[in-house]
């Protein structure tokens, strides 16, 4: 998961170089990729922030959860 998001930031990183911003002449072509851009990486950063918020909370209710009752017979001790 974790390569997954290196190379897309890899990809990301490579298209929004300078020489992909030469090759438009229209300044709305390059400012609707430019936005094109941002709003993917905004969206991978929200998923990014969903998954961790949810992994911090399954952990939590993990560790704090009571511990089991024990098993077996439980008696009441002789007198």
């Amino acid at each position: 998961m974790r390569l997954a998001h290196v190379t897309l930031a890899a990809v990301l990183a490579l298209a929004a170089g300078p020489a992909g911003a030469q090759v438009l002449s229209n300044p709305n072509a390059t400012n609707q990729a430019l936005t094109s851009e941002s709003t993917a990486r905004g969206n991978q950063i929200g998923t990014t922030s969903q998954n961790n918020a949810a992994r911090m909370e399954m952990q939590r209710s993990q560790t704090s959860q009571p511990p089991a009752p024990p098993t077996g017979a439980v008696g009441a001790p002789r007198r």
